[in-house]
């Protein structure tokens, strides 16, 4: 009984890991222009992110640039 309910415990926890959306993603390539960096800060505020480009890149390529959600950043 002890091991049944220890295995329901530990799937939930896993699956609770599992659906935590941490979620930071970087941008696919292209032009960092206004429009192409306004549509990329607005998504990853919707996703509850902050736009940030990556230490050391180039700020006119759009994939140098990640939207970090959630923890430091």
């Amino acid at each position: 009984m002890r091991l049944g309910a220890a295995l329901a415990a530990l799937s939930m926890l896993l699956g609770a890991c599992g659906s935590v959306g941490h979620g930071s993603y970087g941008l696919d390539p292209g032009d960092a222009n206004y429009d192409a960096l306004k549509a990329a800060t607005d998504k990853c505020a919707a996703d509850g992110g902050r736009l940030k480009l990556k230490n050391g890149f180039d700020s006119r390529e759009l994939s140098n640039y990640g939207c970090k959600i959630g923890g430091a950043g």
